[in-house]
């Protein structure tokens, strides 16, 4: 009898031993976190339509745009509110495209240095010729000579711009407020070296995230608070500063240092260095992912070292050509890597291989969470209907050309001896809209892009909060599902509403 209930410990110390050697969950299907909508965007690396497809599903466009995008270097910025979406090509001029309605907008004014936008409308550009420019949608264009150096840009909520840069062994960071022409407010760090190479190393290793913006200044790492230009954060590492990168709350920084085989990290509350992560080889460039669950680290050749944000523990290393927008870490955390002219996700976990999306390695890639490209609710374009109010008269539902008739005295003979037509029901009619927009140039410029059964679209005006809309409309059509044809035919998207425009 205990020879057998040795035995049988022995058996289920060995089937415990086995079932934890893997991790738990370590190829299970990825889920996506609640929120808006998973958004994959992408466009051929030698220009040409963007294209938005809802994560997971890549088979399936569900919004395209209406104009060419040019090869992308890099996206800048989105803002959420407008649908404008920032980035820069590869010549270096700043790209805007609105996703509300696929019109694209390139600056090619000068070539730029640097860029920032806070909401992907308003982007700010460092020129090569040393100027700041900012370039809006609405064409309020405004440009400026800065008195102070400048290697980085920070657009902010509020519209100003901060800007760091290196004079001698200083760095200084400085805010302009458009449309003024003068700094309004600056503060300046005594960081020793010489400018050439602090300037390399403020352009390189800049960001912003929150209240506060951050950059390497040689060994130290200094962080700026946004609202009144206070010192944040300044921190000495022992060797010159080669990347960093923060989470999503800003409440941590990784550092990256020259020829060091690990990661610092920086804690904003702690105001020091608080752990050290060691990886496989030197990382030449950092890449956090926009949940905060992994970060990517560039080592040596094609390798990618995925850090656990987590465990502050290296999870493995993948195979990756290191580009603007490659590798990707993707909603469910997945991770997209390329291989050749495909694009391989890699599990989050077990970083075995998921799927493989055939030539995506030649497209370019972005994510974002939106939910602006869901089709508009259909009570949204109705009219208000009040108890009290006066039903409405059918001959103001009338087209312009027919409404005369309506109104006129005639009567046909052949038609008088028929019935009078009182109590018929008004004939119901709907219209296609395109677009709304605030800039008359714009809605023309879409109008002049769409022609369905040889008619374009005509821009009607409305007065709303004291500013004039824009409409781009085909119609009225006498039914629904003519209006949903012409709809469809166009290739835009669109939304139908009953009644004349």
């Amino acid at each position: 009898m205990r020879t057998l209930l040795a035995s049988a410990l022995v058996l289920l110390a060995c089937g415990c031993s086995d079932r934890s050697s893997r991790p738990s969950g370590a190829d299970a299907t990825p889920s996506i976190p609640g929120g808006p909508d998973p958004i994959v965007l992408r466009v051929s690396r030698n220009g040409g339509v963007l294209t938005a497809a809802r994560y997971p599903a890549l088979d399936t466009t569900i919004w395209r745009s209406a104009s060419r995008v040019p090869p992308l270097n890099r996206f800048v910025a989105f803002g959420a509110e407008d649908g404008y979406l920032a980035a820069v090509d590869t010549s270096g001029a700043p790209v805007r495209v609105d996703l509300r309605v696929g019109s694209v907008t390139v600056a090619r004014e000068d070539t730029v240095r640097a860029v920032s936008s806070a909401d992907g409308g308003s982007i700010y550009a460092l020129t090569a010729g040393g100027d700041i420019a900012r370039y809006t949608p609405s064409g309020s264009d405004w440009s400026f000579t800065p008195p102070l150096p400048a290697q980085t840009l920070f657009a902010q909520p509020d519209g100003s711009v901060v800007v760091a840069g290196a004079r001698g062994d200083r760095a200084i960071v400085w805010r302009v407020r458009p449309p003024q022409q003068t700094v309004s407010d600056s503060i300046s760090f005594d960081v020793g070296g010489d400018e050439r190479s602090l300037g390399e190393t403020i352009e390189r290793t800049a960001g912003n995230i929150g209240d506060r913006v951050y950059f390497g200044a040689n060994e130290d790492v200094l962080a700026v608070r946004t609202r009144d230009l206070g010192k944040a954060l300044d921190v000495s590492m022992g060797d010159p500063v080669r990347a960093i990168t923060a989470t999503p709350s800003g409440d941590r920084l990784f550092v990256a240092l020259e020829g060091e085989e690990a990661l610092r990290i920086v804690d904003r509350f702690e105001e020091g260095i608080t752990g050290k992560i060691a990886l496989p080889g030197v990382p030449r460039a950092l890449r956090m992912d926009p949940m905060g669950r992994v970060l990517l680290a560039q080592g040596n050749k094609d390798s990618v070292f995925v850090v656990s944000l987590a465990s502050d523990e290296v999870m493995g290393v993948v195979q990756s050509e290191w580009r603007g927008d490659l590798p990707l870490v993707l909603p469910d955390a997945a991770i997209a890597v390329t291989r050749g002219d495909d694009v391989v996700f890699a599990h989050p976990t077990s970083l075995k291989d998921m799927r493989v999306v055939e030539g995506g390695a030649n497209s370019f890639w972005h994510t974002l969470r939106w939910n602006g490209f869901r089709p508009r609710a259909a009570g949204l374009d109705q009219p208000v209907q009040f108890r009290t109010s006066a039903p409405r008269d059918s001959a103001d539902r009338l087209p312009d050309s027919l409404r005369a008739a309506a109104e006129s005295t005639a009567v046909r003979t052949d038609s008088a001896a028929g019935s009078t037509g009182a109590g018929a029901p008004p004939t119901g009619q709907f219209t296609v809209s395109f677009a709304a927009i605030l800039d008359e140039t714009q809605a023309r410029s879409l109008a002049a892009r769409i022609r369905v059964d040889g008619q374009s679209p005509r821009i009607t005006t409305s007065e709303r909060a004291g500013k004039t809309l824009f409409r781009v409309v085909l119609g009225p059509f006498p039914t629904r599902p003519e209006a949903e044809r012409v709809g469809k035919a166009s290739g835009q998207s669109y939304w139908i509403f009953e009644g004349a425009p």
